[in-house]
């Protein structure tokens, strides 16, 4: 299918989202790499995160219009070196996601839900969530793991554990709505996170 939607939101920010259904051949068609990504994609040797990998250079270059190199820091946090777009990218089974935001760091996720993540809890909840979250709503948790992952991914700092950096305020899980988190390891900061649930996925972004 190929591009789902580019999204233009608040503060000019864009969001994107690509279903991953073409043939790796279709896609080296409908885009040239650079020679930089096409030695990272020579270095994957699993046909599935090639596919990942081109999807994203696709969809970002639907959603600028326009080519741009993706490079890495060295919290293998993404950044784009000729715009002011701070990057975001995710990708689960069928589907990738992008979120660019302009001069803030960006953290987006999207997860295919999981009926079994309340077997895991104790690796991603602290004892205070889980006081309040009812462990047979996996759709509360697959929010809530998701919501972690974008915040992971807007800090950009490889040490931030979920379990005891980030606590997440009590809510009810909804088709979409907003959650507060807060995070940090020496100074707590606070950031919303905006979710919507469709499908069987679960899509978080930074605001």
């Amino acid at each position: 299918m190929g591009l789902v939607y580019k999204k233009i939101l608040e503060g000019d920010s864009l969001l994107g989202l690509w279903e991953i259904s073409e043939s790796l051949e279709e896609m080296f068609e409908a885009i040239k790499l650079s020679d930089s990504d096409q030695k990272k994609l020579e270095r994957k040797v699993n046909s599935k995160r090639k596919k990942e990998s081109v999807a994203v250079r696709l969809l970002l270059e639907k959603m600028l219009e326009e080519t741009h190199e993706i490079s890495y820091d060295e919290n293998g946090k993404p950044f784009l070196i000729s715009t002011n777009y701070k990057i975001s990218i995710s990708h689960s089974e069928k589907y990738a996601a992008m979120y660019l935001v302009k001069d803030k760091s960006a953290g987006v996720d999207i997860q295919k839900i999981k009926p079994d993540i309340g077997k895991g809890i104790d690796f991603f909840l602290n004892d205070e969530e889980q006081l309040w979250v009812d462990k047979a709503d996996f759709i509360l948790i697959n929010i809530l793991w998701s919501a972690k992952e974008s915040v992971y991914k807007y800090a950009g700092i490889k040490e931030l554990d979920p379990r005891n950096n980030m606590s997440v305020n009590p809510f009810l899980a909804k088709p979409q709505g907003e959650i507060s988190v807060h995070f940090g390891k020496e100074k707590l900061e606070t950031i919303l996170i905006h979710y919507e649930v469709f499908e069987d996925y679960v899509l978080t972004r930074t605001l």
